[in-house]
């Protein structure tokens, strides 16, 4: 099944997913990724898939500046990005991003998750780790709601690691009124 325009936003995996995933099942991939480092290397690799999809627009930018294009993608990825924005940016970027999608879109978001009852900051890289519980508050806030969620399995459980989430969201859905009678209005 090919997609047409998928999004991809996320630090360090942006080959991987982009190259392994996205390019194989959407036209166009556009970037959002503030180090351009990632970019270029991505631009220049020789070991882009070929066929279906290509690269789009690259998008050299922090997501809490980040103006999406509105109805413009089937699907947003974001992967272990999440967690570089305050709660109360990320509601409002997680908000742009709903407006970005096309009716019956997407957005995937995989993201470490605290194990510890709380969210934990980091102060060494200004990251915060949230529970599911936030996530899902945060989503909720944002007007998406939870339509799939799953632990990644298979990691080392000596290595102590935060678990790993990934979640599928779409917008919450609006109401429509009915007319007399019980009919649904256009």
């Amino acid at each position: 099944m090919e997609l047409e325009g998928g999004w991809i936003v996320g630090l360090g995996e942006i080959g991987r997913i982009t190259k392994g995933l996205l390019l194989k099942h959407m036209d166009v991939v556009d970037i959002v990724e503030p180090v351009s480092k990632f970019t270029d290397e991505l631009l220049a690799s020789q070991d882009l898939p070929t066929g279906v999809g290509k690269i789009g627009d690259v998008y050299n930018v922090g997501l809490e500046k980040w103006e999406p294009e509105e109805g413009r993608y089937w699907c947003i990825w974001h992967q272990w990005c999440l967690n570089h924005l305050t709660d109360e940016d990320l509601t409002a970027y997680l908000t742009r991003c709903k407006s970005a999608l096309t009716p019956g879109g997407i957005i995937f978001v995989k993201e470490n998750n605290s194990n510890n009852f709380e969210d934990v900051f980091d102060t060494e890289d200004s990251s915060v780790t949230r529970t599911d519980e936030n996530f899902r508050r945060i989503f909720g806030e944002a007007g998406l709601v939870v339509v799939k969620s799953e632990l990644q399995r298979g990691f080392p459980e000596k290595l102590h690691l935060f678990p790993v989430r990934m979640y599928a969201l779409r917008p919450v859905p609006v109401p429509t009124a009915k007319k007399a009678g019980g009919e649904q209005e256009e």
